[in-house]
């Protein structure tokens, strides 16, 4: 009887392993394969305005708690040759710390110029900051993406602190 169950049990195990796999092969959903043709969105035409602010220029009014108030106005062309471009990005980041970022997106002003008017309060010390803006499509792909700069510059700059700091920078690891 052990002999004759063998050989019963193995062909029931391969009708099962035959079957299960024709099923489980069967219900599996495929993915389409991306299209290679579309195309990104790109940018360009980064304007500024102004691109650099002096400390000197600006009212009493204008500071407030070692913070200068700056209005900055940012513009790009953004165009996406096989669709709709969805939204223009900008990060605004100061070079001496690139975690204070300021982010957020341009408005459409006349497609395919975007723009936004920023209201800043910077510190009143000698920095440049850093603007980058990129285009995202219909898509979700994203494009190239263009950098232009914002520098202030304060009233007090005096030469010996910008030396110390240039002395700071360049000085090796290993000198006292």
């Amino acid at each position: 009887m052990v002999d004759s169950t063998l050989p019963m049990l193995g062909r029931l195990l391969t009708a099962v392993l035959i079957v299960g796999g024709a099923a489980s092969s069967g219900g599996c959903d495929t993915v389409p394969a991306p299209d290679r043709d579309q195309r990104r969105p790109s940018v360009a035409n980064l304007q500024i305005t102004p691109d650099s602010v002096h400390e000197s220029d600006l009212s009493e009014g204008e500071i407030v708690d070692s913070l200068a108030q700056v209005t900055v106005d940012l513009s790009a062309r953004a165009t996406d040759s096989d669709g709709t471009v969805e939204r223009v990005a900008f990060v605004f980041e100061p070079s001496s710390n690139p975690r204070r970022t300021i982010s957020g997106t341009l408005s459409a002003v006349e497609p395919p110029m975007y723009g936004r008017t920023l209201a800043l309060s910077v510190p009143l010390v000698d920095e440049v900051y850093t603007v980058r803006v990129f285009a995202v499509d219909d898509d979700s792909l994203s494009g190239n993406q263009v950098t232009g700069q914002f520098r202030f510059v304060p009233s007090d700059t005096s030469e010996a602190g910008g030396n110390a700091l240039r002395m700071q920078v360049h000085r090796r690891p290993d000198d006292s």
